[in-house]
């Protein structure tokens, strides 16, 4: 078991349901931190996520480990909520420390085969070229990516979720919820017995997560199904991968559902001046200069609310003669 005794000794490292402890771990990027959870089993551990791949983190997460009295050969399970860097970074070499027992969702660890061929979605240019982004601006995004990917090779996880499956843990179980949207196989894990929702990048209590197009995939309606989808639980604590535990979760859903709607309504405001591509939708919605960084998550963003709307006849789009990107105009 988890020594809370010296739990209360360690740095960035806090207890918020039973059983569970949540490391606060650093990451170079605007939201600066990523948590990951210690869930007991009734022998050793389970971590869920991994932290972002760099040796500042992988320092932080040990010092913790050793802080909560455990060594790396007590983490049995490594439980991957999805496959952003943040998340998966150091899951490789966790496993090579521990020997852990690998688990995920089969649909993320297909996408993860996919993205480490290239080192980014196998659809980055095509998506590029339709939102009309700059071919320098396109080269800059490319090599922030590939940069953080580069570590990226396909896991096989010892056992794939599809969703609804119990993960045995120390009185009581975890229920593996499949919650697509953020990524394609996001993974929430709801505790029936003590009423805590392990949330991942699902639900935020401060911030909404990165909604990204996919091709063949309408990502904002899976999104919002999959929030609607935990409205019934019987959650008393949402234990989140950014900020603090909170609790109220039906509330926080009908404010992320309502901040799409809004971004919805933000888009055709803009798109009534006239067509405009997905890049110069981006200059629109956030008028400043983003980083190549944040730039990939916007078009990516305003692609999944474009296709949103295309879908239900709200905005139709049309390609120029003589260039590829699409413009979208209200219907």
């Amino acid at each position: 078991m988890l020594s809370y005794e010296r739990l209360r000794e360690g740095r960035n490292v806090t207890h918020p349901a039973l059983g569970v402890t949540t490391i606060t771990l650093p990451m170079p990027w605007e939201l600066e931190t990523v948590n990951v959870h210690l869930v007991e089993l009734d022998e050793g551990v389970m971590l869920i996520d991994s932290g972002i791949a760099t040796d500042e983190c992988f320092d932080a997460l040990q010092e913790a480990i050793g802080d909560c009295g455990l060594k790396w050969s007590d983490v049995r399970a490594l439980c991957l909520t999805h496959l952003h860097p943040d998340h998966i970074g150091l899951s490789w070499r966790i496993l090579d420390l521990t020997g852990a027992r690998l688990i995920m969702h089969r649909a993320e660890a297909e996408y993860l085969a996919l993205v480490a061929r290239e080192h980014r979605p196998p659809f980055f240019g095509r998506a590029m070229s339709d939102a009309g982004v700059p071919e320098e601006l396109q080269n800059k995004i490319e090599r922030v990516f590939v940069d953080v990917r580069r570590g990226y090779k396909p896991h096989a996880p010892a056992w794939a979720l599809e969703g609804g499956e119990s993960i045995p843990i120390r009185g009581g179980t975890l229920q593996a919820v499949w919650t697509p949207g953020h990524s394609p196989g996001h993974l929430c894990l709801y505790s029936p017995e003590h009423r805590y929702l392990i949330s991942g990048d699902h639900l935020l209590e401060q911030i909404t997560p990165n909604i990204a197009w996919h091709p063949e995939h309408d990502m904002l309606a899976q999104y919002l199904d999959s929030l609607q989808l935990l409205e019934p639980f019987d959650v008393n604590l949402v234990v989140p991968s950014h900020g603090g535990a909170f609790r109220g979760h039906r509330a926080r859903i009908r404010a992320t559902t309502e901040h799409h709607d809004d971004r919805c309504e933000q888009i055709l405001s803009h798109l009534t001046e006239g067509p405009l591509t997905a890049h110069a939708l981006v200059g629109k919605v956030w008028p400043r200069t983003l980083s190549p960084f944040h730039h990939n998550f916007a078009v990516f963003e305003i692609l999944a609310h474009l296709d949103y709307m295309e879908r239900r006849g709200r905005v139709r789009a049309e390609e120029h003669s003589g260039n590829t990107a699409r413009h979208f105009f209200v219907t």
